[in-house]
């Protein structure tokens, strides 16, 4: 399997050299973290090497996820207009809200007993606009999902997916980025997607007299190679500054991995 570069050098090295083909990566930050930013951003550079995009929207009314996404630099209007993203609107779909755009698709009658098999079958449609093309995903957000059918559930679901990898639906996507909130999900919730994530990534806030800077720490990934790092990330403008800090070897702060 092939390593695929996430458009953030630092965070390819730190992960073992990229990303790892057929995988998952997820993205772990707090209430006040701009960790959402990242995935945004990586979903854009894939989308400039000529992948396509898939985000599942559990959280927002679309015109509020296009502006998130927005600030983060991807143009999610003009990328779906352009053939190169479609939006699976489980937000809009649970509350109502329809939209005229042909990238964007909702589960008619949502509810959580019938969901699995109506995405799968959104899935499928989507995958045949998509042409040759490889797949990225995006599921913004897992503490989304679990709000609207349980985190129970959820878990199951997520289990049941990564089951599937070699489905022919799966066999296309390059990999997957899921994003969580912890501070929206349960302590068990956040294990059982630490335990099932491939490479995991936790934002934590932190707040400066002078500045507002986040430590990333690369907590996992399948590298033969891979170590556990810490990275700064500051924020300017719509780009991400990744910078090395200098800490203890093999020692890290509490994060959400001591939870395992």
């Amino acid at each position: 399997m092939r390593l695929l570069s996430s458009g953030f050098e630092r965070l390819d090295k730190a992960l073992g050299g990229g990303i790892l083909e057929g995988t998952n990566i997820l993205l772990i930050y707090d209430s006040f973290s701009l960790g959402w930013i990242m995935p945004f951003k990586i979903l854009q550079y894939r989308l400039s090497q000529g992948d396509f995009g898939i985000i599942i929207n559990y959280n927002l009314p679309l015109p509020k996820l296009a502006l998130r996404a927005k600030s983060a630099g991807l143009d999610i209007d003009l990328e779906g207009k352009n053939g190169n993203l479609a939006i699976i609107d489980i937000f809009g779909s649970r509350y109502g809200n329809q939209h005229s755009e042909d990238y964007v698709y909702t589960i008619e009658r949502f509810d959580s007993e019938t969901y699995v098999p109506k995405l799968l079958d959104i899935y499928n449609d989507i995958l045949e606009k998509a042409g040759n093309r490889r797949i990225i995903e995006l599921s913004f957000t897992i503490d989304g999902m679990a709000f609207e059918i349980g985190e129970d559930r959820s878990v199951r679901i997520l289990k049941h997916v990564f089951s599937n990898a070699c489905s022919e639906e799966r066999k296309r996507l390059l990999f997957s980025m899921y994003l969580l909130n912890k501070d929206r999900a349960s302590k068990e919730f956040v294990s059982w997607n630490i335990e099932l994530g491939d490479h995991v990534v936790e934002f934590l806030f932190e707040e400066k007299t002078d500045r507002i800077l986040e430590q990333m720490y690369i907590l996992k990934s399948p590298s033969f190679e891979f170590e556990p790092t810490v990275y700064t990330c500051l924020l300017r403008g719509s780009s991400i500054i990744i910078e090395p800090v200098e800490t203890q070897r093999g020692v890290l702060p509490q994060t959400s991995f001591w939870l395992l």
